[in-house]
């Protein structure tokens, strides 16, 4: 844990003492889990966290570091001694370079911009680029990340740029045109393994798309294809339509025709009267994310939430979630259903989700009820 501290306090000093530099955290999230465990309550908690450094405008460099765990407490047994050691090399090996970055702009006077980077450049189809890049408000879905997916895969987005490469990017062309391309070793398929990937988001007042197109290769006989489209639409009098669907992995050559098990598809309408909204989502799971297997094939979420106030502009909002989960591979639970209240504050940008699933079915008192208590921010 001190060789942690002194890690991120070397940075942040580093980050302050420098003319140009800044520092950021553009991720933080932490979800604390509260359950029943052969009859204790026990407490498990969760951190995605990213610190990013970065200076300069014509040729800015950044590095980002991230603090990624599944249990932040100490595992041990009653009586068991309490091991220090044990908890600081579990948390040093979470903590590690994330990604850097030089971004060279305006290129041969153009508006072109070119980077160079190593780790995590970013995420594609998750909505996330009409506020960054438009200065939009939040059109994403939430049925996203560690609160809806704290168990097995963390889905975020169809597909993630992470590797070894050189991005192109058009980011002014046009008001409503942005333009991104690049290559790369790709980290997810190992050494010598490349992919590229091609994206375009238009973003109107009403209407906002984003899409891309990705190959991999050499893998399999004839390469590994990915494409997809997220569309939103707002009615401008109180409805949103919001659709992700794609294909984060298909190799023609090894996984044979094309079928639904290949697809991510998520659909969200969201219906708007007053402060009241009635947001219902379906997620059908890919057999592929992220270029592995996520053995949840056919795996599909159907939630309705009622929701009492807007994040974006209220301090405080709530509701209540219903849930039916489908796992039709699992060994141990293929279908369960749930209702969560939660409560959302938002207070000077760190936003507080307070949730308690309810285990309707399969019905068992000893884990009928599961308390998160999250916490998200950026900075």
């Amino acid at each position: 844990m001190r060789k942690l501290a002194a890690i991120i306090v070397v940075l942040l000093t580093s980050a302050l003492v420098a003319d140009a530099a800044n520092v950021s955290i553009p991720g933080f999230q932490l979800l604390t889990r509260g359950f029943l465990d052969d009859g204790l309550f026990v407490l498990q908690t969760q951190a995605d966290i990213e610190i990013q450094l970065g200076g300069g405008f014509k040729f800015g460099g950044e590095l980002s570091f991230s603090l990624d765990t599944e249990n932040l407490e100490q595992q041990s047994t009653p009586g068991a001694t309490y091991d220090q050691a044990t908890l600081s090399a579990a948390l040093d090996e979470r903590l590690g370079l994330k990604s850097a970055s030089v971004i060279v702009r305006d290129l041969f006077s153009l508006p072109l911009n070119a980077t160079y980077f190593i780790g995590e450049q970013d995420r594609i189809l998750n909505g996330d680029i009409f506020p960054e890049q438009f200065g939009t408000d939040l059109v994403g879905s939430d049925f996203r990340g560690l609160i809806y997916f704290p168990d097995g895969v963390v889905y975020d987005g169809i597909h993630v740029i992470d590797g070894t490469g050189l991005l192109v990017t058009l980011p002014t062309l046009t008001p409503w045109l942005y333009l991104d391309g690049g290559i790369y070793q790709d980290a997810y398929l190992g050494r010598g393994l490349y992919s590229t990937d091609v994206r375009a988001a238009f973003n109107t007042e009403r209407l906002k798309a984003e899409t891309f197109l990705g190959a991999s290769f050499p893998v399999a006989s004839a390469g590994a294809y990915r494409a997809g489209v997220l569309l939103y639409y707002s009615t401008g009098e109180g409805g949103e339509f919001l659709t992700q669907i794609g294909i984060p992995r298909w190799a023609p050559g090894a996984d044979g025709a094309l079928n639904i098990d290949d697809f991510y598809f998520l659909f969200e309408p969201r219906v708007h009267i007053g402060i009241m909204s009635i947001v219902l989502t379906l997620f059908w799971h890919p057999e592929y994310y992220v270029q592995a297997l996520t053995n949840e094939r056919g795996a599909t979420d159907i939630t309705v939430r009622l929701i009492a106030g807007d994040i974006q502009t209220n301090v405080v909002s709530g509701g209540l979630e219903s849930g039916i989960r489908l796992r039709p591979e699992s060994t141990e639970q293929q279908l369960s259903v749930i209702a969560a209240p939660f409560l959302t504050i938002n207070s000077a940008g760190v936003v507080w989700d307070f949730k308690a699933n309810l285990n309707l079915f399969p019905f068992d008192l000893s884990s009928i009820v599961d308390i998160y208590v999250g916490i998200r921010t950026q900075f």
